[in-house]
């Protein structure tokens, strides 16, 4: 005789069939198209739990080693070459910083830079930056044991270290220093990117194809002056990707990149850098798009006589003495390629760019905000405050310069009127 399974047994096993096949369908698309499970692994940690687990780093020096680490051939050496061959010209990229004695000046790091804004009107290397980032991502995530989904990413950026390029060691997401030998976060200052959780670093060459020799990546120790650990040191290989989080515990830099054997070939160190956040309000746009187009605020006509590149120097280093008004940490100003200011709010809602161009003469100045978000009220008043001062510099500068006639004074005293008229705060 032949046994039968009562019948709400069978409706039992249907149903749990049934959940099984819905929940194996269920899934959201993320910002590449991708289809993602919605369904959390009981080993991986959410946001809260993981920064709970990064908290007790603190505490307790062993957890470190969960927090950093390496993975090889995350792309294969054929992808990266694609890659690095798909890529436009590299724009130079610098900051400002105070010296010993306390002044500002200029400080080229030995680096030049591509973001996506860059490679999107080059529609092969922004096809293959877009894959690559998701790998990176990806694997990222599942390292740090963080549920799938989680991380966004805050910044991209393919970068090119040339002879001298190296990056001293700091965190992340504050600024650190150090007392009795061990790094602490210094809350009176404002870090510009506070809600970084992780970073990645993939190598897209190696010394011997990129002619170099040095500029590995290196980790710090927190609790030794910040002295390079020991083992700290990792070597580069193409597709190799360095993780690691983004605070104290995991302080980080660059060894300076120098020549190899070729003593006559230039060197040229290539890395792909990625940040992320756990706000998705942060994430970068994978598109560009016209939301994401800067809003020109407006265009300063300038003589003639102008030298460009002093202007540029004299306007930078006017602003780096403004940065701290009116709060400490207010703005961040950073040089951008050849001819361009950028100055970031510290609410990240907005930043203003200041151009100076040559046909015709003139300093463009523009807004920009992300596409998902606006520039904050503080910002705008703000940025109204600085752009006055920003006038008075040029109006100082041009004083300096000898115009060609009343033509050119009587052309640049009308577009500071206009400029000033296009401002909603009076003039502080």
């Amino acid at each position: 005789m032949q046994l039968r399974p009562p019948l709400y047994t069978l409706v039992l096993i249907a149903a749990a069939l049934c959940i099984v096949v819905l929940s194996a369908q269920e899934c959201v698309n993320d910002e590449y198209g991708n289809c993602k499970s919605t369904e959390r692994s009981h080993d991986c940690l959410d946001p809260p739990e993981f920064l709970r687990f990064v908290s007790s780093s603190h505490r307790d020096k062993s957890v470190i080693s969960s927090l950093r680490g390496t993975i090889e051939n995350v792309i294969s050496a054929e992808d990266a070459s694609a890659f690095v061959n798909s890529l436009p010209n590299f724009i130079e990229a610098s900051g400002y910083e105070k010296n010993t004695n306390g002044k500002t000046y200029a400080a080229p790091q030995g680096y030049a830079a591509l973001g996506l804004k860059e490679l999107k009107p080059h529609s092969d290397a922004y096809s293959k930056i877009m894959t690559i980032r998701e790998k990176v991502r990806s694997a990222t995530e599942k390292s740090l044991n963080i549920c799938p989904g989680s991380l966004y990413i805050d910044f991209t950026t393919v970068s090119q270290k040339v002879e001298g390029g190296a990056h001293r060691a700091h965190a992340d997401n504050c600024i650190h220093y150090f007392e009795d030998g061990v790094a602490k976060c210094d809350t009176t200052r404002a870090h510009p990117y506070p809600k970084r959780v992780a970073a990645s670093i993939l190598y897209l060459n190696h010394p011997r194809s990129g002619e170099f020799e040095g500029g590995q990546y290196f980790f710090a120790n927190g609790t030794n002056h910040g002295e390079v650990e020991d083992g700290g040191i990792v070597d580069i290989s193409t597709g190799k990707m360095v993780f690691f989080t983004s605070g104290i515990e995991n302080l980080h830099g660059a060894l300076p990149v120098l020549r190899g054997e070729n003593k006559a070939a230039e060197p040229r160190r290539l890395a792909l850098a990625l940040w992320y956040v756990f706000d998705k309000s942060l994430m970068e746009s994978a598109e560009a798009s016209d939301a994401n187009a800067p809003t020109e605020i407006f265009t300063l006509p300038l003589p003639n006589g102008v030298d460009m590149e002093k202007a540029l120097q004299a306007m930078g280093m006017y602003l780096v003495s403004r940065q701290n008004k009116p709060m400490i940490g207010a703005w961040k100003v950073s040089k951008y390629g050849d001819s361009a200011l950028h100055v970031l709010f510290k609410d990240h809602s907005a930043m203003f760019s200041i151009t100076y161009t040559k046909a015709p003469s003139s300093m463009v100045v523009e807004r920009h905000t992300d596409t998902n978000k606006r520039a904050s009220l503080q910002y705008m008043l703000q940025e109204s405050v600085m752009l006055h001062a920003v006038l008075d510099e040029a109006m100082r500068l041009i004083s300096e310069t000898e115009l060609n006639g009343s033509s050119e004074i009587d052309l640049f005293n009308g577009g500071l009127s206009l400029a000033r008229s296009k401002l909603p705060a009076r003039q502080a």
